[in-house]
């Protein structure tokens, strides 16, 4: 019996360090956005980072992104490349309540099929297609497409 019980306490354990090793947590709220851009940098190979300005337009932004501005959002950075026709593009944004994290998604999924659907700059297009990622963490939520050379993790807002 004792050595039943010995396995399965060994397994437990083992289960639990495996489901809480190496995925980190969910960032605290109000961790600056510029966080995860500099994290997000300094993961690229080197030589490959892109080049990518802040953008406070909001007349740009609404172009791009109809409705988030009037959400309410605890935090919000764009970033976008010297030419807006490629395929290289970061937004990222905290709401102020989790339930408007939905409404985020739709938002930066409607930016996505909008540029995929671009037949002007076909090349363009096909970088929206295969490699805009949309990700979240808890009130966190990030719009990601970058070159093909650039490396998107798993999860921008994972905090090891």
């Amino acid at each position: 019996m004792r050595r039943v019980v010995f396995v399965l306490l060994v397994f437990s354990l083992c289960l639990t360090l495996v489901s809480c090793g190496g995925k980190g947590s969910a960032p605290q709220p109000g961790t600056p956005l510029s966080d995860f851009y500099d994290a997000l940098m300094a993961a690229q190979p080197e030589g490959t980072s892109p080049v990518l300005f802040p953008e406070q337009d909001p007349d740009l932004i609404e172009s791009f992104y109809p409705g988030l501005l009037d959400m309410e959002l605890a935090q919000s950075a764009f970033y976008f490349p010297p030419i807006v026709t490629s395929a290289c593009e970061l937004v990222m944004v905290e709401v102020k309540d989790k339930k408007d994290v939905k409404a985020v998604r739709e938002i930066f999924q409607a930016r996505i099929d909008t540029a995929a659907d671009n037949t002007l700059y076909p090349d363009s297009a096909e970088g929206w297609r295969s490699r805009a990622r949309i990700q979240e963490s808890g009130t966190f939520v990030a719009m990601v497409v970058l070159y093909d050379e650039c490396v998107i993790p798993e999860n921008i807002f994972t905090v090891e």
